[in-house]
């Protein structure tokens, strides 16, 4: 059986975000919903603990936050009270940040793998009731404690692409988000391994990691109008990884050169994208199209053994983000 995971970008207003919360909670088939912590957009956790406030079953958590813009010492504490006003329903996502997010904010993402790990060293180690002393250039703690502990357990979720992170969160997350761009099998069949790998480390089972297949969405009537919902943000992001980068994840160079060969890609529009960026780029970080689509990317994923499913949602000219979430909640999840 597949688990869908709802999640929604950290721009919107406070009260879309409790009504898509509400309609999630008690009508849509998603066990989750995650806010992303982007930019200088509104606060991730205060709109959790809005969405805590208005739901009573789903899990809710970060998709994603970092160690670069948010002390892990100050994420312990959001997460703890987070575990606390949902009665245990509290989920960390965190991963080694996005330039298109750090960039602006000065900060240059060095050694991702070594931050994130020593984030999850120092935030596991606050939510055990610990007082950990950790030094990095990045961030330090130093015999510091929460003053207060979570009631329950929060699982945390290392989330990436590269092949450490993934290695990072198979060795020590509770669970692993595979970040954008390995939507597709190739994709998932590359994450996998390195998930692996890093279980092996550990002496643990992938079978024992909670894989959570990450995925911006954008489905609708029109083929095209569904895939510029997200072809925008898929061609910035081609843009700014590395070839190699994409070629391990099992984008075809030529099609990776194709779209890199743009410039002024947050100047071109939806439209102009659509003969620049091949489908087969896009459906690396995107489960984007018709239902009927929508579904055969679902179905061929599950074939491989992906049981959990994240998805994004973009905004179409045919449905909102949250209209997106209810549209594959109606034609995908209820007919898997």
């Amino acid at each position: 059986m597949q688990t869908f995971t709802a999640s929604l970008a950290n721009h919107h207003d406070p009260s879309y975000v409790v009504d898509a919360a509400k309609k999630i909670d008690s009508e849509l088939a998603y066990e989750n919903f995650l806010i992303g912590d982007e930019r200088l957009n509104r606060n991730t956790h205060s709109l959790l603990a809005l969405a805590a406030a208005n739901t009573d079953d789903i899990g809710l958590g970060t998709g994603v936050t970092n160690p670069y813009t948010r002390h892990p010492a100050v994420t312990a504490a959001a997460m703890a009270t987070l575990d606390k006003v949902s009665d245990g329903r509290a989920r960390l996502g965190l991963g080694g940040g996005s330039p298109i997010v750090l960039d602006p904010l000065g900060y240059d993402q060095d050694d991702p793998v070594g931050t994130v790990r020593d984030a999850v060293k120092m935030i596991r180690a606050l939510l055990d009731g610990d007082e950990p002393t950790i030094e990095r250039p990045q961030f330090e703690i130093h015999g510091a404690g929460l003053d207060f502990t979570p009631d329950h357990d929060v699982p945390i979720y290392v989330a990436g692409r590269g092949p450490h992170l993934l290695g990072l969160g198979g060795f020590r997350g509770d669970g692993v988000i595979a970040g954008a761009g390995l939507a597709s099998v190739e994709g998932m069949e590359y994450a996998l391994e390195k998930i692996g790998n890093g279980a092996e480390k550990a002496d643990r089972e992938v079978g024992d990691i909670d894989v959570l297949c990450w995925a911006f969405l954008s489905i609708g009537e029109d083929r095209d109008t569904a895939l510029d919902g997200v072809n925008p943000l898929v061609s910035r992001i081609v843009n700014k990884t590395p070839m190699p980068a994409l070629t391990a994840i099992g984008i075809d160079e030529e099609d990776a050169k194709q779209v890199k060969a743009l410039e002024d890609v947050k100047e071109m529009d939806a439209v102009d994208l659509r003969e620049h960026v091949p489908r087969e780029v896009t459906e690396q970080f995107a489960i984007a199209g018709t239902p009927a689509e929508c579904r055969a990317h679902v179905d061929r994923l599950h074939e491989l053994g992906v049981d959990h499913i994240g998805l994004l949602s973009f905004d179409n000219e045919e449905h909102d983000e949250l209209a997106n979430l209810e549209a594959f909640s109606e034609h995908v999840i209820d007919e898997t």
